[in-house]
């Protein structure tokens, strides 16, 4: 089954990061290593980290028409850095891979399953 990692991380964090540290290259490393784990075991789709949070448009339906607003809005605590989409055997497999995230780098990571196609869609 497939399934989405959503992870975000506090936005005071990501505003500060400084790439040149030590922490931040030990989690480029783990991300790198952890990649090239599910690539290996053809667990991994895909996976990308995302643009500066500042960048962020949202579109939503309003009255006479969609509204675009910029984002992310100050009373966001956290926000979404990166994703990846992982085929794994079992629920369990991939919540064990998203722990190694949490406990390697810190941030939340949200697990979404990925819904199939309507039934018989794959015959």
């Amino acid at each position: 089954m497939k399934y989405m990692l959503l992870a975000y991380t506090g936005q005071t964090d990501w505003a500060q990061v400084d790439v040149t540290s030590a922490e931040f290259q030990a989690m480029c490393q783990f991300y790198a290593d952890l990649g090239r784990e599910l690539t290996e075991s053809g667990e991994l789709v895909l996976t990308e980290g995302l643009a500066d949070p500042s960048l962020t448009r949202t579109l939503r339906r309003r009255d006479g028409g969609v509204a675009a607003s910029d984002g992310p809005y100050a009373e966001a605590k956290e926000v979404l850095v990166s994703f990846a989409i992982v085929d794994c055997a079992s629920h369990e497999r991939v919540m064990a891979i998203a722990a190694r995230v949490v406990d390697a780098v810190g941030d939340t990571v949200e697990v979404r399953p990925i819904m199939g196609g309507p039934p018989g869609a794959d015959a």
